[in-house]
């Protein structure tokens, strides 16, 4: 049997397919779509290395033939086909090595065993959501966190396109009596984090109830009711694409309370300039950036 999933496999050299990882995500973005998510791993004795591309339903044929073309791959051979009908993401888990960045040490629910003792950890399964902590930015991110965390004592936070809820997570396990605020445009994705406080002990929190722990909000943006009461913000996370970043720029600094921290992610290497540009001009200060791979993370302050 057969599911709605679609998967185009072919191969690549490495340095092509991290190119190729990178022009999904430029196109998804252009077209205000969410990227498919691409894995490529290395085959034993081979120089190319293995590429699968998979798709929530059948691709838009517009959408390959834009990434191939931009990527010059017009004529590249690969395959595109439904996936067979089977737990595919506990497959997926199978492939996912445990990821550490400073204090953090994310892992799923196959490596439990391998929990340390002297890390933060933090159980988060690839699943329907972004962001097992495997992706560079997230890493980038719980870097990030990981060298904030002895000089900052934040009361508010949000974590915006929070995804699987990983960075609000760890954030919660370095100030635990801080009041969180964990949003995506996803209702699969709150879903998700929702699930994983539970499974990482984390508290969770009613919306305006002003109470330590983690409330979690399915919203379009900062607009919304919800954040009526959670605004201003000492802490603020963002990371989701370049695009939703310059355009939620007049937003997100009017979100961030006097003398807050901002960070930002989900964007390559080429788009610091435009990414920074807009939050340049409306005061905020660059304190640094962290880059993992083709990707960044940026880091700001609210004079």
């Amino acid at each position: 049997m057969m599911s709605d999933i679609w998967c185009l496999n072919g191969e690549l050299p490495e340095a092509r397919a991290r190119e190729l990882e990178a022009t999904l995500e430029m196109v998804a973005d252009e077209r205000g779509e969410f990227p498919p998510t691409l894995s490529y791993f290395e085959q034993p004795g081979e120089a190319e290395w293995r590429v699968e591309i998979f798709f929530a339903t059948q691709p838009d044929s517009e959408f390959l033939t834009a990434v191939l073309s931009r990527m010059g791959l017009g004529d590249w051979p690969h395959e595109l086909a439904p996936v067979e009908d089977k737990d595919w993401v506990s497959e997926s888990q199978k492939l996912l090595a445990p990821v550490e960045a400073g204090r953090f040490f994310v892992y799923g629910s196959h490596d439990a065993d391998k929990a340390k003792a002297d890390a933060i950890n933090l159980q988060i399964d690839a699943g329907q959501a972004f962001g097992t902590g495997k992706h560079e930015t997230t890493a980038a991110c719980l870097e990030v966190l990981d060298q904030l965390a002895d000089d900052l004592s934040p009361k508010t936070m949000l974590d915006l396109g929070t995804g699987s809820g990983v960075l609000a997570l760890a954030a919660q396990k370095v100030w635990p009596k801080m009041r969180i605020t964990a949003s995506d445009i996803d209702p699969i994705a709150i879903e998700v984090t929702a699930e994983n406080i539970t499974v990482n002990d984390g508290v969770a929190r009613q919306v305006g109830s002003g109470l330590p722990g983690m409330a979690v909000v399915v919203a379009p943006g900062l607009d919304d009711p919800a954040f009526k009461d959670e605004k201003p913000f000492d802490l603020i996370t963002a990371n989701i694409l370049a695009g939703p970043l310059v355009d939620l720029a007049p937003d997100i600094v009017d979100a961030l309370a006097k003398s807050g921290t901002l960070v930002l992610s989900g964007l390559l290497v080429t788009q610091e300039k435009e990414v920074l540009e807009p939050y340049l001009a409306r005061g905020l200060v660059s304190l640094g950036r962290v880059e993992k791979g083709e990707w960044l993370a940026l880091v700001l302050r609210k004079p």
